[in-house]
C-alpha cells in the first residue's frame, strides 16, 4: 500500500476558489476525472467540492443529453422503424442516461438528491442548485440551444463556463453562439424522437442547427484560443492535476459570435 496521499475535498475547494469560483455563482461545468488525478473518495467528491465552493446559493449545471436517443430511426426501412415506434421508450428526464462521453460526472450530478434534468433529449441539461428550476424548465425541442434554453440562461444569469481538466473543443456554450451568429452556413437538420406529453409517448419531428460536425472551417478550440489569447480573458489555474479555466459565460459567447461572424459571416 502506498503512502501517496489522493487529492481531499479541502484541497479541490481550495483549487476552485483559487481560480475563481465564489458563492451564488452558477458554473457550468466540463470535467475529465482522470486529468484531476486520484481523489480521496471517489470521483462525486469534485462535485462536493464544487458545491461547498458555490455554496447552497450558487449552482453547477452540466450537459447530459441522451445515451439512446433514437434520432437515427428516419434512416431505417419501413419495417425497422415501426419496431421503433411501437417498441422504443421515451424520453424520460428522471431515468434516462446521459452520454457517457460527456464524463462519468455527468451521472454522479444527474442522480444526486435534488438535481433538475431540462427535457430537450438531445440538448438535456442538468443542474443542481438555487437556479437548477430556472436553467431547466420549459427547454425548447426545436433548437435547443438557442432561444429559451439553459444555455441562453446562463448569459443571462452572468454565469460561469469551468473548464475541469477538459478539453476546449467540448465548450458546449458555443453552440449558443453559433445559434446566435449570422453565418453563411448554417446546416438544419430533421430529427424524430420519442417524448413523453401528458403522460403519453409520442414521436414528434424536432429541427435544429447540425451540432454534430464542423460547419465550416473552424473548430470550437480555435474560437477558446482566440478568446483565452486575449488580455483579461478568463481565469487559469489547477485544480488537483488538471488545468482549468473559468470563463464568464456572456463574454464569451459575445466573443464568439463576434469571432463566428467576423471569419465566416453571410
Amino acid at each position: 500500500m502506498s503512502d501517496s496521499i489522493p487529492y481531499t475535498q479541502t484541497q479541490l475547494v481550495e483549487g476552485f476558489k483559487a481560480l475563481g469560483v465564489s458563492p451564488g455563482q452558477v458554473v457550468m461545468l466540463h470535467a475529465s476525472v482522470k486529468s484531476v488525478g486520484h481523489i480521496m473518495g471517489g470521483p462525486n467528491v469534485i462535485l462536493q467540492a464544487l458545491l461547498e465552493a458555490l455554496t447552497p446559493t450558487g449552482t453547477v449545471m452540466m450537459y447530459a443529453g441522451w445515451q439512446d436517443i433514437p434520432d437515427f430511426v428516419g434512416e431505417l426501412s419501413l419495417e425497422a422503424r415501426q419496431v421503433y415506434y411501437e417498441q422504443h421508450p421515451a424520453f424520460d428526464p428522471a431515468i434516462a442516461r446521459s452520454v457517457r462521453e460527456n464524463s462519468v460526472l455527468v451521472e454522479f450530478l444527474r442522480t444526486w438528491p435534488g438535481t433538475q434534468r431540462s427535457a430537450n433529449p438531445e440538448a438535456s441539461m442538468v443542474a443542481l442548485g438555487s437556479h437548477a428550476a430556472l436553467l431547466t424548465q420549459n427547454h425548447p425541442l426545436n433548437y435547443g440551444y438557442g432561444t429559451g434554453s439553459p444555455l441562453e440562461k446562463l448569459v443571462q444569469l452572468n454565469g460561469r463556463v469551468l473548464m475541469l481538466g477538459a478539453p476546449l473543443y467540448t465548450i458546449t456554450l458555443l453552440h449558443y453562439a453559433e445559434y446566435c451568429a449570422k453565418l453563411r452556413h448554417k446546416k438544419i437538420i430533421h430529427y424524430q424522437c420519442p417524448v413523453l406529453q401528458n403522460g403519453q409517448k409520442l414521436w414528434l419531428d424536432i429541427e435544429d442547427y447540425a451540432t454534430g460536425e464542423v460547419h465550416d472551417e473552424y473548430s470550437f478550440e480555435q474560437i477558446a484560443m482566440a478568446y483565452l489569447a486575449e488580455e483579461g480573458k478568463g481565469r487559469r489555474g489547477q485544480v488537483g492535476q488538471a488545468d482549468s479555466y473559468l470563463l464568464d459565460a456572456a463574454d464569451l459567447s459575445a466573443f464568439a459570435i463576434h469571432w463566428l461572424e467576423r471569419h465566416f459571416g453571410g
